[in-house]
């Protein structure tokens, strides 16, 4: 500071001393311009203003001081997954669009997978260091496979569908037909809530296990007579059949008991060792939530964007179709429901229903694999 104010004095002398060097000349016979002793005053005072506004101001300079000491945040690179419907593929969207990941010094690379399973295995290898999951693979977390570092979004798209002019009016109907879906999703998750509901054993249900692609396309071509889909595979669906669709179950169906999670996940050992990183991806995926829930229409035109540009072969209609099966929030809310307690609940019902199914041990506890904590200290840096 006091260095700056000295040259301020220099200056001004010099100016001084300019100018009587200019009077000089003008007693010699010069002539002077009408204006230059004014001019000559008026910067001098110019820079008496700068001078002092230094002096009125230090925590400005201080700040800017600081501001250009401090050093840039690493870009990181990273791998992380996604899924093609609306939820998920909203985020890297948002990224294209609003670039909340590089401000945190982060450079994603998204990759798309349809399954949880295949993403942790990826993490597991050290491929993939973060993923989206449905509610099916939310069972691995629990074994202790790949921990939740957010919760995304709520949703109620999921369907068992049939053709209205197959004869099957209900689930009970569904015994000795052929149902397609992936195990391990959360199409094997409203089979088996449907299975519990309606008094049926998956025994007696022909349940055929393929890709979620693969299961889609053979009911389109007529060789099972069921199948779970969800998000734009439903607009898929209807749009490939010419027949009227029959949604005999629906996740809805059970939202007062087991309600289904998106979630945001990475492996326990990359998390511990890399807790700056998760914080920054936290941070990011935070900022995403705000921006779609006050823009969701920007957000699904952002979604189908990147999904054009991917070429994956969803459009803005498809997306558009999921935007009522989806319950979002912003980070006001998030964080409302993660100090409150409300968070943990929605995981602990479905952590209690997977438990009901003995799919999980009993001494499991939700705190095991949702990092409530890293959700909570991402928000809170906000």
């Amino acid at each position: 500071m006091k260095k700056k104010i000295s040259v301020w004095l220099v200056i001004t002398l010099l100016c001084a001393a300019f100018a009587g060097c200019g009077n000089a000349s003008a007693s010699k016979g010069d002539a002077p311009a009408e204006n230059a002793p004014e001019e000559a005053s008026v910067d001098a005072a110019s820079e008496g203003e700068e001078a002092s506004d230094v002096e009125q101001d230090p925590a400005a300079e201080e700040s800017a001081e600081a501001e250009a000491a401090a050093p840039a945040v690493e870009t990181v690179k990273i791998r992380a997954a996604y899924h093609p419907n609306l939820g998920p593929m909203s985020i890297p969207g948002i990224d294209a669009k609003m670039g909340y990941f590089a401000e945190e010094g982060l450079e994603v690379e998204w990759l798309k997978f349809t399954s949880g399973a295949p993403e942790i295995a990826a993490m597991a290898s050290g491929d993939l260091q973060f993923g989206y999951i449905g509610q099916g693979a939310l069972k691995l977390c629990a074994e202790g496979q790949a921990d939740v570092v957010s919760l995304s979004h709520l949703t109620n798209s999921e369907a068992i569908l049939v053709r209205a002019g197959s004869g099957i009016a209900s689930f009970e109907d569904m015994k000795g037909k052929k149902l397609a879906t992936e195990l391990g999703t959360n199409g094997e998750v409203l089979l088996n809530m449907a299975c519990e509901k309606y008094g049926v054993s998956r025994e007696e249900i022909d349940v055929i296990n393929m890709p979620i692609s693969n299961a889609i396309a053979a009911f389109i071509g007529g060789s099972v007579d069921a199948v779970v889909a969800w998000g734009p595979d439903l607009t898929n669906i209807k749009n490939n059949v010419d027949e009227e669709m029959l949604a005999i179950v629906e996740t809805k169906d059970f939202v007062d008991s087991v309600p289904f999670l998106g979630s945001w996940i990475a492996n326990p050992d990359y998390i511990d060792g890399n807790k700056d990183i998760v914080r920054r991806f936290q941070r990011a995926l935070d900022k995403c939530y705000d921006y779609r829930t006050s823009h969701l229409d920007e957000t699904i035109q952002a979604a189908a964007d990147f999904a054009a540009g991917k070429d994956i072969g969803v459009s803005y209609d498809d997306l558009n179709s999921e935007r009522d099966q989806l319950v979002f929030f912003n980070m006001k809310e998030e964080k409302e429901w993660a100090d409150s307690g409300y968070m943990e609940e929605l995981f602990q019902l479905q952590l209690d229903y997977m438990k009901g199914q003995d799919q999980i041990s009993d001494d499991v506890k939700v705190t095991d694999y949702v990092r409530l904590d890293l959700i909570r200290e991402a928000l809170e840096t906000q």
